[in-house]
């Protein structure tokens, strides 16, 4: 090992940190040694990220759930018992 630095690495996992893409302070962990950090509870409870956790995602199941559009428009969908989409639009 000529020259050569070793790397220290750390499983970082559970600890406290502020979430690298949205600045949210949690309990997270990191997928790449410390570079960047992905909070998975925070105050206000479970953190799912749509990058990361689409098969944890897709196997619960929801009354109804909020969807964005493009022009930030914030849109409440559900489903009635003959399985029609119900969509509501989120008032601010």
């Amino acid at each position: 090992m000529d020259n050569q630095e070793t790397l220290v690495q750390r499983a970082v996992i559970n600890e406290p940190m502020f979430d690298s893409k949205t600045g949210e302070f949690g309990k997270g962990y990191s997928p790449d040694y410390g570079q960047t950090f992905i909070v998975q509870e925070g105050t206000d409870g479970r953190h799912y990220h749509q990058e990361t956790d689409p098969e944890r995602i897709s196997e619960l199941v929801f009354d109804s759930f909020k969807l964005k559009s493009p022009n930030g428009t914030i849109w409440k969908l559900s489903i009635d018992d003959e399985g029609n989409l119900i969509k509501e639009k989120e008032e601010s």
